[in-house]
């Protein structure tokens, strides 16, 4: 009977191997997050999106001509502060730029605050203002728009930025 545990658990063993090496099934999939996330330079960009407004009953977030708020998080990994000095898109006839767009080194900056309201008081100091102006087109959801975001050391990024969630009523499921 020993000889036959043995032979099962070396046969067990040889079956399934070791997996050090491997290239694993999730190794090159992008993390669960619900917005856009990349890099230049030292900077960061987590989390960005179009900010959800209107009803969503009508398809469309924002209508042609109206003005888009950005939501996002600026990380600077470096040492040294760097600055969004401009924000561009080919759906918007301009960008708007509001607050103090300096990112310390080592530090976070929050674009747009979807918070709680009680929450906006303690990120009020650290927190900066991105909007689409003058929108070309009819911004919908499930579709993805390119922004560009140009710092002045790490350089442009452009993203492709979804359409965020929906927040309060519209977000529950009756």
């Amino acid at each position: 009977m020993a000889v036959s545990v043995a032979a099962g658990l070396g046969l067990l063993t040889a079956v399934s191997g070791c997996g050090a090496g491997a290239l694993t099934q999730t190794a090159q999939q992008a993390s669960a997050v619900n917005g856009y996330s990349g890099r230049i330079g030292d900077i960061t960009v987590r989390d960005a999106s179009i900010a959800f407004a209107g009803q969503g009953n009508s398809g469309q977030v924002y209508l042609a001509g109206q003005t888009a708020e950005l939501n996002l998080a600026l990380v600077n990994v470096g040492d040294t502060e760097d600055t969004l000095v401009s924000v561009s898109s080919p759906v918007a006839a301009s960008a708007k730029i509001e607050g103090e767009a300096v990112i310390a080194g080592g530090r976070l900056v929050q674009v747009g605050n979807d918070d709680a309201q009680a929450d906006a008081h303690s990120l009020a100091d650290r927190t900066i203002s991105v909007q689409l102006v003058g929108l070309n087109q009819p911004i919908k959801p499930g579709l993805n728009y390119p922004v560009t975001f140009t710092f002045k050391k790490a350089g442009a990024l452009t993203a492709n930025l979804p359409v965020g969630y929906p927040t309060g009523a519209l977000a529950e499921r009756k």
